[in-house]
């Protein structure tokens, strides 16, 4: 249950080659958010440099205070893997440290197990029918984020028309809102694809990598390997965080693992649903003139094409997209992080969705699937309505 940080010669070796230059601090939304230089990549990096022993409750918290959104990453001037060194520090802790950490290993738990997640969505949604809630209940929030199936599942079912492109939902598209899974579904059919979706994929890993679960990360990552193993081109993947952890799959396993070649097999094929609609899909007949903030999900926006394709994709189904002058702003759900720390979460959402509705847009859409979540319990009644992305290019085309 506990243990030392016991770094090796290569992570202590990259640690002490941090220049402090802070570089990472204006970037860093929850040091943005708490003010406190600790919680920025150059202070967490000067803490695992000078803290090897055994960890404290306190370096615990300073450790679960970062998104892993990779900010920091993309400014450092020396290319340091801040995100990985921190995910590593976090597997060497003690497994239940305070509270959060709780709470977290629950969530990877029920993640990391599809039967369970869809018995406890199902309890959720018969829940929400049975109590008189207030409108204002954090419970009722999260319950009306469960959608009920109107129609019956179609995982594993055989391609029915075109060519077949196979189809990793994510649990959240699987269990929680399948109304985006089925909107992907008839947008494959618009462009004269179908879907293949095996059934026997999973949570793709990143909550419990993120959580510094990495044991289960890479257990994840093996079921997924096996699932589209006997599959050929390429895979769709509907939320954008599933897709950059599933592409970064090979980071998990040494290359001399057998198991490294699966995973840059897999991660080969794996296509964001952005980038892969903004070539695919036909022009919208006629422009719809939805106005839509477009959410940047963190994970996205250093890989390429990231920022560019859903605009561009938005911008084919006619719709209007509106800026925000500060640029891409976290949300503050990543990696569990709303559960880990919820006051800092949501001062970093408070900023997001600000600029958010600055635009007074119609519709907010993103492609992530945390980031989606956060903006669907986060905004008030009469505030512009979170949907996928999915889901809108559904709407515009109609």
């Amino acid at each position: 249950m506990g243990g030392m940080l016991n770094l090796n010669d290569h992570d202590r070796a990259l640690l002490s080659g941090c220049a402090k230059c802070g570089a990472c601090v204006p970037v860093c939304p929850v040091c943005r958010a708490e003010g406190r230089e600790a919680l920025a990549a150059r202070g967490r990096m000067h803490l695992l440099a000078a803290n090897d022993g055994q960890p404290s409750a306190r370096f615990a918290d300073i450790l679960s205070r970062c998104l892993l959104c990779g900010a920091c990453e993309q400014v450092c001037p020396r290319k340091l893997p801040i995100t990985r060194l921190t995910a590593e520090a976090r597997s060497r802790l003690p497994l239940l440290l305070g509270p959060a950490s709780l709470q977290k290993a629950a969530a990877c738990a029920v993640l990391a197990r599809p039967a369970l997640l869809d018995g406890l969505v199902r309890a959720g949604i018969s829940l929400r029918r049975l109590l008189a809630l207030p409108a204002d209940s954090g419970l009722r929030l999260r319950l009306n984020l469960l959608e009920e199936r109107t129609a019956p599942e179609q995982e594993g079912s055989p391609a029915q028309s075109g060519q077949t492109v196979n189809y990793f939902t994510g649990c959240f598209a699987r269990h929680v809102q399948p109304s985006i899974a089925a909107a992907t579904e008839r947008l494959l059919r618009r462009c004269g694809l179908s879907a293949r979706i095996p059934y026997e994929q999973g949570c793709c890993g990143l909550a419990a990598w993120s959580s510094g679960r990495l044991d289960l990360a890479r257990e994840l990552a093996r079921r997924n390997i096996a699932a589209f193993a006997g599959t050929a081109g390429p895979v769709l993947v509907s939320c954008s965080s599933c897709a950059a952890h599933l592409l970064a799959l090979p980071s998990l396993f040494t290359e001399n693992d057998p198991q490294w070649r699966q995973a840059q097999a897999l991660a080969d094929r794996v296509q964001e649903f952005s980038v892969f609609f903004s070539e695919a899909l036909p022009p919208a007949d006629a422009a719809c003139g939805l106005r839509v903030f477009y959410h940047d999900p963190c994970h996205l926006r250093a890989l390429p094409e990231g920022m560019a394709a859903p605009r561009r994709l938005l911008q084919r189904t006619g719709c209007v997209v509106l800026e925000p002058e500060d640029g891409p702003l976290c949300c503050g759900q990543g990696g569990l992080f709303d559960l880990a720390c919820p006051d800092s979460s949501a001062k970093i959402f408070a900023r997001c969705v600000a600029q958010a509705l600055a635009g007074k847009p119609d519709r907010i859409a993103t492609a992530c699937s945390g980031c989606l979540m956060q903006f669907q319990a986060g905004l008030k009644k009469k505030e512009a309505k979170a949907v996928h992305l999915a889901v809108l290019l559904e709407e515009a085309l109609i």
